[in-house]
This record gives structure tokens, sequence and C-alpha cells, in this order.
């Protein structure tokens, strides 16, 4: 996952523009081992009472279907998180962002000078659905594509999101011509 053949394949990130839409998403953290040994680096990022956590990954997407996908490291969306990595070097100014009820999107908005549009989700989820329905499938298939790996830690994940990226993109070919792209570029 962290080969060079994967860095060189990944298609060149634009920046988001015209309609994106962003939600987060939380996945469940698995780790192998039981960290018992005070000294092992890993503990860090462990909650001392539960063996298992969870991790908020950010999505966002646009109409070009140009795809952003980063773990936080966190249990949720954090402020500081979202200034340092929600801006104007992700999304081009004046796009128009759909996103749900969360606070913090209206600090994204307002630093890439753009218009927020909010779906309420507990009103009207149909609603809500039809208006975030991209971004929705794609946290399906990020779901559905880890619930095969085991042994997810803080230490990886953004290498398994890589992977899924990558494989999603390249989703119409067999896995025959993805393994040559994979490994001779081609």
């Amino acid at each position: 996952m962290k080969s060079k053949q994967l860095e060189n394949t990944q298609l060149k990130f634009k920046k988001l523009s015209g309609k994106i839409q962003i939600d987060e998403t939380f996945i469940k953290e698995i780790y192998k081992g039981n960290f018992k040994h005070k000294t092992d680096p890993r503990r860090i990022y462990l909650d001392p009472f539960a063996t298992n956590t969870k991790c908020c990954i950010k999505m966002a997407v646009d109409n070009n279907n140009n795809i952003y996908v980063k773990s936080t490291n966190t249990k949720r969306l954090q402020k500081q998180w979202v200034i340092e990595n929600m801006n104007k070097e992700l999304i081009n100014q004046n796009s128009i962002i759909t996103s749900d009820m969360q606070k913090l999107y209206f600090l994204v908005a307002k630093q890439t000078n753009s218009t927020l549009c909010v779906t309420k989700t507990t009103i009207n989820p149909e609603a809500s659905y039809r208006n975030l329905n991209k971004i929705s499938k794609l946290q399906s298939s990020l779901k559905e594509a880890l619930i095969h790996y085991h042994g997810l830690g803080f230490t990886n994940i953004q290498n398994y999101l890589n992977l899924w990226k990558w494989k999603y993109q390249h989703k119409g070919l067999n896995p025959n011509q993805q393994t040559v792209l994979l490994y001779f570029n081609v």
C-alpha cells in the first residue's frame, strides 16, 4: 500500500470545484494484539477503556468525480483539522457546497468563499439522501471495501484509503489490467 507504484498511478488530484458534496463517516478501528506493554508506541492512540474505537474519515466529491478522502485520526471532526485541511488549496472559490448539519462546514464555506447548502437529515431523510447521494454511495463503497481488512489502526488507515480511492477510480478495469497499470504504469 505504501509502494511507489501505487503513488505513481494515482490520478492527479484537482481542486474540487462546482457542486461539492462534503460529509464525514466513521469506521471502526480494530487493533491486532493487546498492547499490554506500557512502552508500546501504539498505545498513544488507544482508548484505555476500549479495544475498538472509531476514526473519523472526511470525504468530499465534486461533479467531475474528483474524490478527497482523508483520515482525521480522531473520534470526531475537530475545528483545527478543518481549518488546516478543508481550505482554498482543496476547494476552488465560489463553489457550491452541500452538506449535512455539521456546524464546521460553515467554516469551510467561509474559508473558500463558497455557498453552503445545508440539508437537515432529521426532518426529511429522503431529500437529504437525494442531495448527498454521491457522497453516500462513496461512503458505503469505502466501508464495504474496508470490512475485509483486519487490524486497521491509526498508523495505516490513510494507506487503506488511498488504495480504495485508486481501486474506485479504476473500477472499470479487470484485475489483470489493474495489475499491469499498478506495476508497469501502462
